[in-house]
């Protein structure tokens, strides 16, 4: 019995023991593959007949940005999508007069053309990336929420409604609140395309009769 606290007393010690800073390697008991062989950048390998570690793209490589990576290569024209100069299209803002700050702000309006082709686009991304939170709809009433997420946000909230295009863009990419970022599922097209389905679905459920064109008001007229 002695010895049993003995031992436990020495576990104890062990344990507030917060030992000392030194430039020797530490010591691993599990490495859980946190060390192990590798190349590295520029590194030579005796197992290539060229004796480099990094090789050639395979065949059909293509970057994340989605471009030709052999056609762009050595071509002077710079590619948008690896530079991401276009700050309203790749960030959502647009720089304020010089000495402002912030220096930026949200821009009010998506910076590319709305057509059918990319509201369709939206719709379609918006289902498979938000709806399962925010609800088909955008009441926030998505099937997550029925398992306990809480605090999705409501879409058709005045501060959702009154949001720069620009801002929900943001949120999109880098996430806020209980929401992550989804920067690395949904490309910057695919985000612009969400915000306008976003805006119809906010306008669709708050729409006026001034809104419906002059040749159909007649039929909500007729109704009950």
């Amino acid at each position: 019995m002695r010895k049993g606290w003995i031992v436990c007393l020495g576990f104890l010690l062990l344990a507030g023991c917060r030992g000392q800073t030194s430039m020797d390697p530490p010591r691993e008991i599990f490495q859980d593959m946190s060390d192990q062989p590798k190349y590295k950048a520029q590194g030579q390998s005796r197992f290539f007949a060229d004796g480099r570690a990094m090789r050639p793209l395979v065949p059909g490589t293509i970057p994340f940005g989605g471009a030709n990576y052999a056609a762009d290569a050595g071509v002077l024209t710079a590619n948008p999508d690896f530079l991401r100069e276009d700050a309203a299209f790749y960030r959502g803002v647009v720089a304020r007069e010089p000495g402002a700050q912030p220096p930026e702000e949200f821009i009010r309006r998506i910076p590319v053309p709305l057509t059918k082709e990319l509201l369709e686009r939206g719709r379609e991304r918006y289902g498979i990336f938000c709806a399962v939170c925010h609800g088909d709809a955008g009441y926030g009433d998505g099937i997550t929420t029925k398992y306990g997420m809480v605090g999705v946000a409501n879409l058709h909230l005045p501060k959702y409604r009154e949001m720069p295009d620009g801002e929900i863009y943001h949120v999109i990419a880098n996430g806020r609140n209980t929401m992550l970022p989804y920067a690395a599922q949904i490309k910057p097209s695919d985000r612009w395309a969400i915000v306008a389905w976003v805006r119809v679905l906010q306008r669709s459920q708050h729409a006026t009769l001034d809104d419906v064109p002059p040749e159909h008001r007649g039929e909500l007229e007729k109704q009950p």
